[in-house]
């Protein structure tokens, strides 16, 4: 197994400019990635800024909380993950990989300034609360940056952009890593350990995986295994995996697959035990779940295709009634019409 194979690889829609700006709420994420309690690691270098509301993130065994207008700095191979976020919440992450601030391959900039602070005993957490003047700056280029982003009408960007990513770089040189402020980071050949068993669960996660699987994974005793995962992530190997298994549910949960088929394909040899863990991490049922999550489609796709509103009424009251099936409450004729309709709009 090679692990770079399994944590996160920024697909950008310009590889001539590796730039992408990840825009979250609780209704999705724009463009798709990894969403709350999805722990994970990039070699990108991330800030991320609490747009609207406030959200909590972990890094290591530490969370920190984001209030709305503040930011966090992550380096480049941090685990790390959103593990909540307030109602109607909305935060931005800002993704780009080093080269950025290099200019050229090898140069001074590159080997002087950006190397020896991502690497090493480099800060994995810088936060951004405006309480100096010189993070109320970077707040600000922040903002800026995210409102160039989504203005239609700012054509050919990307020169701005840049420039203002390495003017944030050069106040944190300036204000922490060219301080005597040090950081002693967690054992490093751990979090590589760390990093390893995520991505054998990633792999595995619809097998039968057992504790000694996932130590095995990097040569440990489970008692190792362990004590990792609740240092670096406060939780349990196994409690991990369920969470996971359930997150991946949910995306099943929004195709034609039935129950039994999602909690197969999810690891569990039996409904019940799928259904009972997913109470256990959702609060809710999986029908619950799968009912949700096809009205809020169909809604989407009424704002697209015009659907009769009869439609939209039996699947209201589908949703709503909590009702066991999707499929309760809809005749034949209006159950296939949202079948054609949801195979035309697949990616929506």
């Amino acid at each position: 197994m090679e692990l770079q194979n399994y944590h996160e690889i920024n697909q950008y829609k310009d590889t001539l400019f590796p730039v992408e700006l990840y825009q979250v709420s609780e209704t999705g994420m724009n463009p798709f990635g990894r969403g709350l309690r999805d722990f994970h690691w990039h070699d990108e270098l991330q800030f991320t800024f609490a747009v609207r509301g406030s959200l909590t993130f972990q890094v290591d065994a530490k969370q920190y909380k984001l209030h709305e207008g503040e930011a966090a700095f992550i380096n480049s191979g941090i685990i790390h993950a959103v593990v909540n976020l307030s109602a109607g919440g909305k935060y931005a992450s800002l993704n780009f990989p080093y080269k950025i601030l290099s200019f050229f391959p090898g140069s001074r900039m590159e080997k002087e300034y950006v190397i020896p602070f991502i690497t090493g005993n480099g800060q994995p957490v810088i936060l951004l609360r405006s309480q100096t003047e010189w993070q109320k700056s970077s707040l600000g280029i922040l903002r800026e940056i995210l409102e160039i982003w989504n203005n239609p009408l700012i054509s050919r960007n990307e020169y701005l952009i840049s420039t203002k990513i390495v003017t944030l770089w050069n106040t944190l040189l300036s204000n922490i890593f060219g301080t005597s402020q040090s950081y002693m980071g967690v054992d490093t050949i751990r979090r590589q350990r760390l990093q390893t068993m995520l991505s054998y669960i990633y792999e595995h996660f619809s097998e039968d995986i057992r504790l000694s699987h996932i130590a095995g994974a990097v040569h440990i005793s489970v008692s190792e295994c362990c004590r990792i995962f609740r240092e670096h992530l406060q939780i349990t190997p196994y409690q991990f995996l369920t969470e996971y298994r359930v997150r991946k549910s949910i995306e099943l949960l929004s195709g034609d697959l039935s129950i039994s088929e999602v909690a197969g394909r999810c690891g569990y040899n039996q409904v019940s035990n799928y259904i009972a863990k997913f109470k256990s991490v959702m609060d809710c049922t999986p029908a619950r779940t799968q009912t949700i999550r096809f009205v809020s489609r169909i809604r989407q796709w009424q704002e697209y295709t015009k659907l009769r509103p009869p439609i939209e009424a039996a699947l209201l009251q589908t949703a709503f009634c909590g009702l066991a099936s999707r499929q309760a409450g809809l005749s034949p004729a209006l159950w296939k019409q949202a079948q054609q309709i949801m195979r035309r709009r697949r990616t929506l």
